[in-house]
C-alpha cells in the first residue's frame, strides 16, 4: 500500500493507491466533528480497500494545518478540488467518485451528491437527513452565533438549529446529545428549510445507521431519506439498514464493512449492474 500526501491546492489528503500503477475507482472517505484525516488511521480498513482494488482518498475539511479550525461554514466547492486533484492522478480509472462519510462526513457526502455530479455513489454511516448548524471551536459557548456546517458559491447552505441551553451542558460534555436532535427535528418548518434534496444524487444511495446512537437520531434521520427518495421515485437503488450499535460502532463493525464492500462491487464499479456506465466516458 502506498500513501501520498496531497497538500497542493489547498488540498489536506492522503491518497493510497495499492502500488500496481492499474488505474483504479477511487473512494473518498470523509470523517466527522472529530477533524483531519480520521480515515488515514485505521491500517486494517485501508488495506482491505487495497486488496478489493479501490484507491481510498482520505479527505481532511477542517482542524487541520492550513483549514478551518471550526466546522463551520465550509465550502463545498473545497471538496470539488479533491475532485480536480484526483483527475490528474494516473492511479485513478475515472473521472467519477464514490463516497464514505461518517456522522458530520455523512452529512457531507449526502449533500455534495445533491450539488456535484462527479459523485456517482454515496455510503452514510450514522447519517443525518437535513443540514445543522456548525460546530463552533468551543462547542460550549451557547452565546456563540448559529452558523450553518457548509457554503455553496459563498452563501451559507440552509441549516436546522440546535437552540442550546445551560441544561445541555452535561449533553455537550458527553456528546449524548440525540434528545436535543429530536426536540430540533419537531420544527417542521425548520426541517423543511434544511433538508438535504437526496433525491438530486445521480447514483445509488446505502444508508447505515446504530439503533443505539446516542449522538444523534441517525436511524430515524436515515429512514426520512428513504421516504423522500420513495416520494419522488429516486431512480438509483437504494438501502438503509440498522445495526445493533452505537454512533461509531459501525466503524468497527465487519458486518458493516462487508456490506459496503458489496455495495461499491455492486454499483460503483465500471461493470457493475446498477452502475451508470455514462459515468465512465
Amino acid at each position: 500500500m502506498v500513501r501520498i500526501s496531497l497538500c497542493k491546492s489547498r488540498l489536506v489528503a492522503d491518497f493510497f493507491h495499492d502500488g500496481s500503477g492499474r488505474a483504479r475507482p477511487t473512494v473518498i472517505m470523509l470523517g466527522g466533528s472529530e477533524g483531519g484525516k480520521f480515515w488515514s488511521r485505521p491500517k486494517r480498513l485501508l488495506q482491505a480497500f487495497m486488496e478489493r482494488e479501490y484507491n481510498l482518498l482520505s479527505l481532511a475539511y477542517f482542524k487541520a494545518d492550513g483549514l478551518p479550525s471550526s466546522l463551520e461554514e465550509i465550502p463545498l466547492g473545497y471538496f470539488n478540488r479533491a475532485f480536480a486533484a484526483l483527475d490528474c492522478r494516473p492511479e485513478v480509472a475515472c473521472g467519477d467518485y464514490a463516497l464514505i462519510g461518517a456522522s458530520k462526513g455523512a452529512e457531507a457526502a449526502l449533500l455534495l451528491g445533491c450539488y456535484y455530479d462527479r459523485v456517482a455513489a454515496v455510503v452514510a454511516l450514522s447519517p443525518s437527513s437535513v443540514v445543522w448548524q456548525g460546530v463552533p471551536r468551543n462547542r460550549f459557548d451557547l452565546k456563540a452565533e448559529a452558523k450553518s456546517s457548509w457554503t455553496y458559491r459563498g452563501e451559507p447552505v440552509p441549516f436546522l438549529a440546535t437552540p442550546f441551553t445551560n441544561r445541555d451542558l452535561p449533553a455537550l460534555l458527553t456528546l449524548r446529545l440525540r434528545k436535543i436532535g429530536e426536540r430540533a427535528l419537531a420544527d417542521r418548518e425548520g426541517v423543511r428549510r434544511a433538508t438535504i434534496p437526496a433525491e438530486k444524487i445521480q447514483g445509488p444511495i446505502l444508508l447505515l445507521s446504530g439503533r443505539k446512537d446516542a449522538v444523534w437520531p441517525a436511524a430515524d434521520m436515515a429512514e426520512a431519506v428513504v421516504r423522500r427518495l420513495e416520494s419522488h421515485e429516486f431512480e438509483y437503488p437504494y438501502e438503509h439498514l440498522v445495526y445493533d450499535c452505537g454512533h461509531n460502532g459501525l466503524i468497527r463493525n465487519r458486518s458493516c464493512w462487508r456490506t459496503v464492500f458489496d455495495f461499491l462491487d455492486n454499483n460503483f464499479r465500471p461493470d457493475a449492474r446498477y452502475y451508470d456506465k455514462n459515468h465512465f466516458q
